[in-house]
């Protein structure tokens, strides 16, 4: 790429855009340029805060600027692959916000749009780029579990349902707007981490259960339109055998899940605090992973490690041409297929 620094387009100055924009600005090799909302008041407060030029109220005058080399889309989850579409048929990379699409069809069209014109699509997967997770890869990269057959991840809020729990909007509760609940909402980022983990298996079959049994407040429930899960299980088979065990919550009767864990033939492992179970001369043994002295050692020696801490510093630089970039892409169109075949095989439980 000529430019010495990438230049974006931010459509959405909401929430998460604005989360995405206060990442852009401590990126030096990034500058936006622009930015779209249909508020236009705060999107032009939005752009006097972070120095943005220019602001539009259609994204598609966004999408028109030729400087512009890529586009943030912060927008409600049904709006993803549309707008996503729009800005790779107009020549820009794509950095979509999670969850990468409503449907696994919506999902592929994103894929293959940028498989036809020849740009990146990527989604936001910042589970992906703490330290435990990289030391992880590497550990599983050099062979430390052996042949890995076995996976789960069972993560648990308490009471944390968007609005209904008191934070966030109705949006996220309406399956025509957010294509789901507490999968589109938090279980993609355990989903996501584990397939990079296990290189993005190809999906063989699933099977799954949804529940919405907890009380909630009565005027909240009237005007939420609440219509999606609020706990979710599955089983995930992958072809070669791989197995996954998956569950998510946002509010249950119980104090955690047991996390992300992964088994292989000679080790397993557990991501958080990163723990390597495995025999020593015959006798059992936990290895406490040294994740801190790692991450630090990494950094003083590889001058591309940071922008493995940082997801929108990947992005930049992997765009950049500075380094290779992990492909969340096609980890989003791998969850999104996993989670459509989990809510088919629960609506006919």
């Amino acid at each position: 790429m000529a430019s010495k620094k990438l230049k974006v387009g931010i459509i959405g100055t909401g929430q998460i855009g604005k989360h995405h924009i206060a990442g852009y600005k401590n990126i030096p090799d990034a500058e936006m340029v622009a930015v779209a909302d249909l508020n236009e008041a705060e999107a032009k407060r939005v752009a006097a805060e972070y120095g943005i030029p220019h602001v539009f109220t259609d994204y598609h005058d966004l999408l028109a600027m030729d400087e512009i080399d890529s586009v943030d889309v912060c927008l409600h989850n049904f709006l993803h692959c549309p707008v996503t579409c729009d800005a790779l048929e107009a020549g820009k990379h794509v950095y979509c916000e999670k969850p990468f699409a409503t449907s696994a069809a919506e999902a592929r069209k994103m894929v293959d749009t940028a498989d036809k014109v020849g740009k990146r699509v990527s989604m936001q997967l910042g589970t992906l780029f703490s330290p435990e997770a990289q030391c992880a890869k590497e550990l599983i990269n050099k062979g430390v579990l052996g042949n890995i057959y076995y996976a789960k991840t069972s993560n648990y809020r308490r009471r944390g349902r968007p609005f209904v729990d008191g934070y966030g909007t109705a949006n996220f509760v309406q399956k025509d707007k957010a294509g789901g609940g507490t999968i589109n909402d938090m279980g993609v980022y355990h989903l996501g981490l584990m397939m990079w983990l296990l290189d993005t298996p190809k999906l063989k079959s699933v099977s799954g259960a949804t529940f919405q049994e907890l009380d909630m407040d009565k005027k909240r429930r009237k005007i939420s339109g609440y219509n999606v899960e609020e706990t979710a299980v599955g089983l995930v088979h992958f072809e070669g055998g791989l197995t996954l065990f998956f569950e998510e919550s946002w509010a249950i009767h119980a104090e955690g899940g047991d996390g992300d864990r992964i088994y292989g033939s000679k080790a397993g492992m557990k991501l958080s605090p990163l723990t390597v179970c495995t025999n020593i001369g015959g006798v059992e043994s936990n290895a406490a992973i040294q994740v801190g002295v790692w991450d630090g050692r990494m950094g003083l020696m590889d001058e591309n490690h940071q922008a493995y801490r940082n997801q929108q510093t990947h992005l930049v630089w992997g765009l950049l041409g500075r380094i290779p970039m992990i492909d969340t892409g096609q980890i989003g169109l791998r969850v999104a297929e996993i989670t459509e075949a989990l809510y088919k095989d629960a609506e006919m439980r």
